[in-house]
Formats: C-alpha cells, structure tokens, sequence
C-alpha cells in the first residue's frame, strides 16, 4: 500500500513538471510572437521634411495668403491646404500687411438646417485670430456664426452659401468659442481659425 502511495505521489509530480515545462515553453513561445507582430506593426522613422521657408516668389507659392489688417481680408492667392500650416510673404517694409502663422483649426461638417457645431480654443486677452468661413450647398443654404470670448461677442454673420468671409477676432481672455448653425437647407461648412499676428 505505501508502495503505491509512493508510486501514485512520483507519477502526480511527474506530471505536475510536465505541465509546469509545457506552460513555460508556451510562455516562451507568445512572447516571441508578441515580440515579432510588435516589430512589424512599428512604424517606420524616416528623416523629416524641413519646415517651408517664403522665397522671392512666395507670392506664387500654393499655401500663401496676405492679410489686411485694417479689414481682416485675405487678398487674393491660391487655395492653402486647410491641415497644413499657412505661410504668407510680407515685402519688406509694408505696413498693410500682416503674417498669418499657422491655421488651429479647420471643420468641414455637413451641417443640416437648425444643426449646431461649436469649436473651442483656449486664448489669451488680446490675441488676435482670423476666422474664415464659407459654405457650399444647394438652394438657399446659409450659415449663422455667433462667437464668445472676444471682444465683440455681441456680433456675428450671416454667411450665404457660395461666398467667404473672412473676420478678424480679438480675444477678451478665457476660452474662444464659436458656432455654427445652418439655416436653409442642409450646407457643408468650410471654416477654419488662424493665428493673426
């Protein structure tokens, strides 16, 4: 009987080993797959593009505006990509124009009548921005744009469908709210905020 309890008591330990040597082994082999898919799902590190600088023709360059300050208007140029950072040439020793650094945001929302869409950007006392705004769509879409946080928030626009207005705006401090409604028919909204310098 003590025969059998000791040959009952090898045979569990034995086999106690065997799974604790197969579950090692196991172990081993996720972690070498793991290991394998992480190195293939990484992206690949490249050298980057250095930053664009204007040239003596910039005013021919895609992603150029000037700004009139007295207005607020963008003068005519070619179409920027609204992700990309805007760069704008200023001849030296003109007063009329200003510099439009870098767009902060740009929404393209399909809006319906009586739909809302707010953006927000958190600004100091002060800072001056250019919101551009169009739509495009069919019949007598218009958007309604209403703002808070700048030092004209009694103000807005109408904008039609098929023109752009671009408005410059002050900020009174705190957070610079803007909305957007459509009234009409249904639009899709082209605007987008800059830094105004």
């Amino acid at each position: 009987m003590a025969a059998a309890r000791r040959r009952y008591a090898l045979r569990v330990a034995s086999d106690e080993r065997i799974r604790r040597a197969l579950l090692a082994g196991l172990t081993v082999v996720a972690l070498a797959v793991g290991a394998g898919w992480w190195r293939a799902a990484a992206p690949t590190l490249g050298p980057t593009a250095p930053d664009p600088t204007p040239s003596a023709d910039a005013s021919l360059q895609p992603g150029i505006r000037v700004v009139d300050p007295r207005t607020g208007q963008v003068l005519p140029g070619p179409e920027a990509d609204p992700g990309e950072a805007v760069v704008i040439h200023q001849e030296p020793g003109d007063p009329t124009v200003s510099v439009v650094s870098d767009v902060l945001w740009h929404d393209g929302s399909h809006l319906r009548p009586g739909d809302l869409v707010e953006r927000q950007i958190s600004a100091s006392p002060g800072q001056r921005y250019l919101l551009t705004v169009g739509c495009a769509g069919a019949g007598a879409g218009a958007l309604t744009v209403r703002w808070s946080g700048t030092d004209e928030d009694d103000q807005g626009l109408e904008v039609a469908c098929g023109t752009r207005v671009d408005h410059p705006l002050t900020a009174g401090g705190g957070p610079l709210l803007v909305r957007f409604t459509a009234t009409g028919s249904a639009v899709d909204l082209d605007a987008r905020l800059a830094w105004q310098s």
